[in-house]
């Protein structure tokens, strides 16, 4: 009899011990707090799509960012300081996504951060290329855009534009029924040229 006792003391005394140490209790201090997914806006505007990027190459969303470019999107970067007759380098849509996913996946890199400038910087065209009206510009000239990158230990890479001139083309498609919008839109192209990145 006294070793039934004993065994159900230990016993009790072992599921107070989970209990305790899992954290069962609804205002348990040591239960963690997850974050909240990211909201993106719409990407019912061209000015969406590019707050849209910023965020989610912040955020290093592999997701988000194959439904903001178009699978025929082709990026070019010209730096100016180079040889003449050197040819821009050319980007295309798997380029941009397996780059997010790189900054993802790699466990040393503990944050991104984008920024193309205020919105208010932001120069809406209408489309210069007579086999696509329908497609939306827009340019950013100066020093708007920040790209930094963290990599652990103490590794800080950051470009700042210098002489820079950035120009987004967007593509109009008409989404599905059950959209808020009637218009969606994603990046087709995008054109970079600067001077040097400091």
């Amino acid at each position: 009899m006294r070793t039934l006792r004993i065994v159900r003391l230990c016993l009790a005394a072992s599921l107070l011990a989970a209990m305790v140490l899992s954290g069962c209790g609804k205002d348990s201090p040591t239960k963690p707090v997850l974050p909240l997914p990211p909201t993106y806006p719409v990407l019912s505007t061209p000015q969406s799509v590019l707050s849209a990027l910023e965020y989610a190459y912040s955020h290093r969303d592999t997701v988000e960012t194959k439904a903001m470019y178009d699978p025929s999107y082709v990026g070019t970067s010209e730096d100016l300081s180079d040889p003449p007759g050197t040819p821009p380098i050319s980007l295309t849509y798997s380029d941009e996504v397996a780059h997010v996913d790189r900054l993802a996946s790699k466990p040393t890199i503990s944050s991104a951060y984008l920024s193309l400038g205020p919105p208010t910087s932001w120069t809406r065209l209408e489309s210069d290329d007579p086999s696509h009206p329908e497609w939306a510009v827009i340019q950013i000239a100066g020093t708007s855009l920040t790209v930094r990158i963290t990599e652990l230990p103490d590794n800080i890479s950051e470009a700042r534009g210098s002489s820079l001139f950035f120009e987004f083309m967007f593509k109009p498609s008409t989404p599905e029924p059950t959209s808020p919008t009637d218009t969606l839109w994603t990046i087709v192209r995008w054109r970079e040229s600067h001077a040097a990145f400091p």
